[in-house]
């Protein structure tokens, strides 16, 4: 199980935006600074922060907070 919190506080750290405002609805379709550029940070930050590897698949489906949730879970048992 992934701590949703600390998800939460490196996707807000990422994309310069409060964590009180990423949900698992949030998606580059509703946060303006989430384009691809700043994707391929936050998948960076994700690797860190998790110490896990994600493939260019995993990356590419990233596409709301919570696939992003969903892949994570599924890396970090």
């Amino acid at each position: 199980m992934i701590n949703i919190e600390k998800l939460h506080r490196v996707i807000s750290d990422v994309l310069g935006v409060p964590v009180e405002h990423i949900s698992d609805e949030s998606s580059p379709d509703n946060i303006d600074k989430w384009d691809s550029l700043t994707h391929i940070n936050l998948i960076i930050a994700i690797e860190s922060e998790f110490n896990i590897s994600l493939t260019p698949e995993d990356t590419m489906d990233m596409l709301s907070v919570k696939l992003i949730r969903i892949i994570l879970e599924s890396k970090v048992e």
